[in-house]
């Protein structure tokens, strides 16, 4: 979780061979040498897991080579939608005519007209990459989120050809369903609770879901594993009242309810959550097999512990620590705070255990929502007090029923059971839709104060707040005390990593003017994915926006931050857009104690190009900050001319993101930066920044760093001095984080 990075092998065989001498002979004799020989032992073999994973895929990263690998996804996708580009999940089993030793799971974009199927031989031409992750504070860690699943390597598809064209019996399972789900609207859902499949779910569903804090019920885990293995023991227990006594056996439900929850997880492709859901089902089973009574926390610790045995990279998974978490949590919860007897009694025990189950993992499970979605949803008690009925006694039971039917053949019987699922998500929604507020965004601030739920009950619990209420306030205090630090530094700018395009962040801890947005994708933008929760991550209010010039990769996320920052002001060179103020050569505008002094263009134009692009000169008594823009050689010539030493600057935003049509010798020279900031993404199309420009830099001595590199970099100003940390090296260095593959030349 922590390490920088991995041990190399001298150091990982030292460890090793100190093991073997100074405490394996005195294994037997001590608990405490069995303990730190479990934990060596378990840290070898975690880190050992790792790189050989890394190791395995790191010769395939770039290339482009002919495979032959086994379809590992299901294809649940409509008939419509077919011919639409997505990835598919393929397990490589030979490469350039030679067997692999392992197995090597890929993750291909698909965009020809041919529909791989699950457990299909195929015979792929394609040019591999690796996920490498837009790393920023507060965003969402995609690197670590693919090592964590095996979904580091990638590849675009060249050519492919069918070897054979068998599929798995999964597929068909869900084939012969998936054609009767297409006919409903919430079909994406459906798939989701029937197969495990997600990736249909429509963006409107994944928001309501999000902001009222539903969206663990759509996603198989542990709840809808134990709703199987209840439903078919509690199924079997009736049948039983009409078999002969002599073939009753009190063992059967559990054995048969084990036997299908397995079968469903099998059929969700025994995901990590659902794995973990079987492995403390099964026991569960066991130790009441042995009639062994141990603890609930003995009982978590074990399938903790056997989980990450199986596959030490589950660590770095998010929702192996919701999971996990969210047990413990449960587990802390009743025996805490338990039902009084007298209660479980009552009419309303059901709603009653329902509150107090809420209320509780409401409570307990702050601090975990606040680190993972930095934020909260204000009305998620309400929303999981209607949802959580509604989903597991209709709809969940109505898609297992519809499954079951489907097995048998029996359509019709599976459409109508299909058709109660849909109306209770109609009506889901319909509630969702009316209590959906909005999402509460929390800054980094409340981690501390998150812990107060646990806290309360504790005290609550023991009784501390009635004899010793001073020891109460005093740790009440230390959670605040977040929201009152003051920042050592006097103002800080952050050049986010977001890929081809720019986005800068300048500000003093509190407010924030923002120089460009990056850019909007098809389905997303930088400022949803990255802008958005770094501003959150700081507790950040932005004032202001610059935007250099009109091309998407610098001002595709403006509508949507206008949006959330109605009151910021814009700064622009084109007269086309709302301007609060112009761009023009010559202007000035201060904030808090930083001057930003406008040195292009001379004039204001309808569209914005590259020639066009905003270059302001932000500075206070010591430092300045030359921004850029996409600034291309002929203007960067006239600003020479026209401004000469003036030009001269502390860091220097290297322009038009290292293009060779940019940073020519004249200008760097008359600018003479401490460091240049480029912001580039890996795999660009126009493989920036350009060989020529990174000689230019190295010719004249000026240091340089990249985004692709160093993900988020940060300068921090502070009266007399600077400093600079980037996110990969010094904020948050994780072997997880590094580049994986052939460095470029920009290293």
């Amino acid at each position: 979780m922590f390490l920088p990075n991995l041990p190399s092998d001298e150091y990982w065989y030292f460890i090793a061979f100190l093991l073997i001498i100074t405490v394996l002979p005195f294994f037997s004799k001590s608990k405490l040498h069995i303990t730190f020989s479990v934990f060596v032992l378990s840290f070898l073999w975690a880190t050992a897991y790792a790189k050989q994973y890394i190791l395995n895929i790191e010769p395939l990263i770039d290339q482009t080579i002919i495979v032959k690998a086994k379809v590992v996804s299901l294809n649940t996708r409509c008939a419509s939608r077919q011919n639409e580009p997505y990835n598919v999940q393929f397990s490589i089993l030979n490469i350039e005519n030679h067997y692999v030793s392992a197995p090597i799971p890929i993750s291909i974009y698909w965009d020809k007209s041919s529909v791989p199927k699950l457990g299909q031989i195929w015979q792929l031409t394609i040019k591999t990459k690796v996920v490498h992750s837009y790393l920023n504070q507060g965003g969402f860690d995609s690197q670590r989120f693919a090592i964590a699943n095996r979904t580091l390597l990638t590849a675009k598809l060249k050519s492919e050809k069918l070897l054979d064209e068998n599929y798995d019996v999964r597929q068909n399972i869900a084939s012969n369903l998936a054609k009767y789900i297409d006919l409903f609207p919430y079909r994406g859902i459906l798939k989701a609770l029937a197969f495990g499949d997600r990736s249909q779910l429509e963006k409107y569903q994944r928001t309501i879901m999000m902001q009222t804090g539903v969206a663990h019920l759509m996603a198989i885990s542990g709840m809808h594993i134990l709703l199987v293995f209840w439903m078919c023991s509690f199924t079997i227990k009736l049948s039983m009242f009409f078999v002969p006594q002599r073939f009753s056996y009190c063992h059967t439900p559990i054995v048969v309810g084990w036997m299908f929850a397995f079968f469903y997880a099998w059929l969700t492709g025994l995901n990590p959550p659902a794995l973990r859901a079987m492995l403390a089902l099964s026991i569960w089973i066991y130790l009441r097999y042995k009639n062994r009574h141990i603890s609930s926390w003995q009982k978590i610790n074990r399938i903790i512990a056997l989980m990450l045995l199986f596959d030490p990279l589950m660590i770095l998974s998010e929702s192996f620590w919701l999971s996990c978490y969210a047990v413990v949590s449960l587990i802390f919860l009743y025996e805490w705070i338990p039902i009084s007897k007298r209660i479980q009694h009552k009419k309303r025990w059901y709603l009653i255990r329902l509150l107090h189950l809420q209320f509780g993992l409401t409570a307990l499970l702050l601090p975990i929502q606040i680190f993972v979605f930095q934020g909260i949803s204000p009305v998620s008690l309400l929303a999981n007090l209607i949802a959580i009925p509604i989903i597991s006694l209709f709809t969940f039971p109505s898609i297992l029923i519809a499954l079951v039917f489907s097995c048998l053949n029996y359509f019709h019987l599976s459409l109508w059971f299909l058709y109660v699922a849909e109306i209770s998500l109609e009506w889901l929604f319909i509630c969702l839709e009316l209590i959906n507020f909005s999402w509460l965004n929390l800054s980094s601030n409340f981690y501390l104060f998150s812990i107060i739920g646990w806290l309360m009950i504790i005290s609550l619990r023991i009784g501390i707040w009635r004899r010793f209420n001073i020891t109460l306030v005093i740790l009440l205090m230390i959670l605040v005390t977040p929201f009152f630090k003051q920042q050592n530094y006097k103002w800080r700018l952050d050049m986010l990593d977001v890929g081809h395009g720019l986005a800068v962040v300048i500000h003093d801890g509190k407010s924030a003017i923002l120089y460009d947005t990056g850019a909007k994708w098809e389905k997303s933008s930088a400022v949803e994915r990255i802008i958005i929760p770094f501003l959150i991550w700081h507790g950040l209010e932005v004032k202001g926006i610059i935007i250099s010039h009109q091309h998407n990769d610098h001002i595709g996320g403006l509508t949507i931050l206008q949006h959330l920052y109605p009151k910021a002001w814009l700064m622009s060179s084109s007269t086309t857009l709302r301007n609060n103020f112009y761009c023009k050569a010559g202007n000035q505008l201060n904030w808090n104690n930083l001057t930003f002094e406008v040195l292009w263009p001379n004039k204001l134009v309808n569209y914005a190009q590259n020639e066009d692009s905003c270059v302001i000169k932000v500075y206070d008594n010591n430092f300045s900050v030359l921004l850029t823009g996409d600034l291309e050689r002929k203007q960067e010539y006239q600003l020479v001319e026209k401004y000469a030493q003036d030009l001269a600057s502390t860091i220097l935003q290297t322009p038009h993101h290292g293009s060779n049509t940019s940073s020519s010798y004249a200008f760097l020279n008359f600018v003479n930066p401490a460091i240049s900031l480029a912001s580039t993404s890996r795999y660009n199309a126009w493989h920036l920044p350009s060989n020529k420009v990174i000689q230019r830099y190295q010719d004249l001595q000026l240091d340089y760093r990249v985004t692709a590199k160093s993900g988020q970099i940060s300068l921090f100003f502070y009266g007399n001095r600077w400093e600079l940390k980037t996110i990969r090296s010094e904020i948050n260095p994780r072997w997880y984080h590094n580049w994986i593959g052939r460095l470029p030349n920009y290293n």
